[in-house]
């Protein structure tokens, strides 16, 4: 896979901008107002972890392909690894921005027992409720301020990720909690299985008979259930996925279009270009170009 390419607006310019008393060196940066400005409305592939408090207003975001609305005040988190896409900001929005490097968080959420928990849990429900919580974050951003503006040097990344992990230890994992099918109806059991298989595999497999034999059931069938849940047909939510992973990968990173085909298992990168611009209505490299990145 290509290297990453810094792409959001404020990627370049955080480590320049960003004053010494609010950052631990590239890995942990506070970013106290962020400006609707600052993200751009296009899906990327992260390679830091985000956490939002949203103080005040709204924010609409598709993680993962997923579309979730945020309304103050809430935490958001968005996990390195993931898609991330902005929707939606409203005019009053503010916020404070802690942007952690893979550096900073590695072993912090991936793992087994309760941390592969947690990992899941954040993926699953990137936005917590703070109404009746807003004084247990804000204790925790005061107190990785003081840390991260302290003149001593030392241990002070260390401190830093033990002091975040015990906030999701205490707090964040209370609130989270993975969705299970108890109570659904089959249709919407049905639904949340083809969304699974979906994340699953919409990297190699676009066509509806595909996840419709992995439910054991019919195409028509599964179309049915996937309009009625959605008023979108299975083959537009298929297209979505596999489109939205096209665009990730045109700009955030440098492959080229026959690697970016070949990766999403099309037979050329004809068949690929024919596809994306069915869907889209321009070539990959045209939107590559017309969003400014490498061509």
């Amino acid at each position: 896979m290509g290297a990453a390419i810094p792409y959001l607006k404020w990627r370049n310019g955080m480590t320049t901008t960003t004053p010494a008393d609010s950052r631990i060196g590239n890995d942990l940066l506070i970013l106290k107002h962020a400006e609707p400005a600052d993200f751009l409305p296009a899906p990327f592939r992260l390679d830091m972890t985000i956490t939002i408090f949203l103080e005040k207003g709204r924010f609409c975001f598709m993680a993962d392909m997923v579309r979730h609305e945020a309304v103050a005040p809430c935490m958001i988190v968005i996990l390195s690894g993931q898609i991330f896409q902005l929707v939606d900001i409203s005019d009053d929005m503010d916020s404070c921005t802690i942007i952690m490097s893979e550096l900073f968080t590695d072993g912090l959420f991936q793992g087994s027992g309760v941390l592969g928990e947690l990992q899941k849990s954040v993926i699953t429900c990137p936005v917590m409720d703070l109404r009746n919580n807003v004084a247990v974050f804000e204790a925790y951003l005061n107190m990785l301020e003081s840390l991260v503006s302290s003149p001593f040097g030392a241990y002070k990344l260390e401190a830093a990720r033990h002091l975040t992990l015990s906030m999701f230890y205490g707090y964040s994992y209370s609130l989270h909690h993975v969705s299970t099918l108890k109570g659904q109806t089959r249709q919407e059991k049905l639904f949340f299985r083809f969304e699974k298989e979906l994340r699953a595999h919409y990297q190699q497999e676009r066509e509806v008979a595909f996840y419709a034999s992995r439910l054991c059931i019919s195409p028509q069938y599964l179309s049915v259930i996937v309009k009625g849940q959605t008023s979108k047909t299975a083959l537009a939510w298929i297209e979505n996925y596999v489109v939205t992973e096209c665009k990730a990968l045109l700009l955030s990173t440098d492959m080229t279009v026959q690697q970016i085909a070949d990766k999403l298992n099309f037979p050329s990168q004809s068949v690929f270009g024919k596809y994306f611009k069915r869907i889209t209505g321009i070539s990959p490299t045209g939107f590559r170009n017309r969003a400014g990145r490498l061509p």
